[in-house]
């Protein structure tokens, strides 16, 4: 039983693009039910059918609380609240001691408030994010004291669910070995954590732009439904892009994404910023910029978005945040700026430098060559579900033969 957030279908996020994925591949050697906790419940309903070819059910339950909860003093925190299903929670207890599942896997702990406790059944607990660390990075990065004070008290509450969630998991799985590290340390020498990372499609690929385009087209792709994504493109377009801008007039700046709330289509009210909403694909976008920019300050894990654009062999900048999980290979495969100043040099020298960029884009393709694939992301979490259907009496349920 593999219990999420979301539908992953579309995969027109991160999120979704890494369950999608991995859902693709673990299903030709498990019998996967998926059980969604959907925000957009008739949306994702209505495409739970393209999951049964992978499934061997669908499941889609309406969140209680679709919208963003509002930190309250005492209350729970605010991605349980967002999450809260009792339809859900009644579908796994009835389920968990039918006979029919080996092991119950959960991605994030804001969804093991689903998971009775105790469960019969082994417990693979995923996490993205860190998510008490993404909360203490808000509580940083906070310009107001009202604001910041709301996330310092939800730092707590989450790290205090958090870590309770993680006690109860038999297994705890990160993406990256920092987000391993962090859970280790706090989770104490009791909890074990296997490392589940994301992949880059090891795929051959268009040549990233053609010789004579202009070079001043720049892109950032991502997910706008994701707080940590909004702040991102404000930051982009309020510290960074009026630097770029100033230097480069023609310049124009691509936001590509699913759900851009208010805040992010009025970025678009400038002649040279486009918001384009959801689209079928990123990747006509991603071909079209000569840069593209990923300049996230809140964050954890590794990001899909900077695998996408450098298995696209594309020019990158980005922050730290950004760049977790890639470390070993920034400043040869992509630039890491976080102050807004370099951040709009770095932008600026790159579309102006066609050769620095094409030397950059030769290293972003082989960096990403050498990074795990989607088969090797699979094959980690294959071997979790093997290890966990071991702790228990009984043959693992399998739809064919093993990888």
């Amino acid at each position: 039983m593999f219990v999420t957030c979301h539908l992953p279908y579309p995969p027109y996020s991160g999120g979704r693009k890494r369950e999608y994925e991995l859902l693709r591949r673990v299903g030709d050697a498990f019998d996967v039910t998926l059980c969604a906790v959907s925000k957009v419940y008739e949306e994702d309903a209505a495409n739970a059918p393209a999951l049964k070819t992978l499934c061997r059910d669908v499941f889609v339950f309406p969140s209680a609380n679709p919208r963003p909860a509002e930190p309250r003093r005492g209350a729970l925190p605010a991605q349980m609240e967002r999450h809260r299903c009792p339809e859900l929670t009644e579908h796994v207890a009835r389920s968990v001691g039918s006979g029919a599942y080996d092991v119950v896997h959960v991605e994030g702990f804001y969804l093991m408030q689903h998971v009775p406790d105790p469960c019969p059944l082994p417990v693979l607990l995923v996490e993205q994010n860190v998510e008490y660390v993404l909360w203490r990075q808000r509580a940083e990065t906070a310009l107001r004291k009202q604001e910041r004070d709301g996330a310092i008290a939800e730092y707590l509450r989450t790290l205090e669910a958090e870590t309770a969630a993680w006690a109860r998991a038999d297994l705890c799985g990160a993406l990256t070995p920092d987000d391993a590290a962090i859970l280790s340390a706090a989770g104490g020498p009791g909890l074990q954590v296997r490392l589940i990372p994301d992949g880059v499609d090891h795929v051959a690929l268009p040549r990233a732009s053609a010789p004579g385009d202009p070079g001043h087209v720049v892109a950032f792709a991502a997910n706008f439904a994701y707080q940590p994504n909004v702040d991102a493109a404000l930051y982009l377009c309020r510290e960074i892009w009026p630097r770029v801008a100033r230097r480069l007039p023609h310049a124009r700046l691509l936001l590509v994404g699913n759900a851009p709330p208010e805040e992010v289509r009025a970025l678009g009210g400038r002649h040279d910023v486009v918001v384009t909403g959801r689209v079928p694909s990123v990747d006509p976008f991603l071909e079209k910029a000569s840069v593209v920019v990923c300049p996230l300050r809140i964050g954890g894990g590794i990001k899909v978005k900077m695998l996408e654009a450098m298995g696209r062999g594309k020019a990158v900048v980005t922050t730290s945040v950004g760049a977790q999980g890639l470390g070993h290979v920034a400043g040869r495969a992509f630039v890491v700026e976080d102050q807004p100043a370099a951040f709009a040099h770095a932008v600026v020298s790159l579309l102006g430098d066609e050769d620095a960029r094409r030397a950059l884009e030769r290293e972003a393709r082989l960096a990403a060559r050498m990074l795990p694939s989607w088969d090797d992301a699979a094959a980690a979490l294959g071997r979790c579900y093997r290890e966990l259907a071991r702790r228990r009496s009984g043959p693992l349920t399998t739809a064919g033969p093993a990888t």
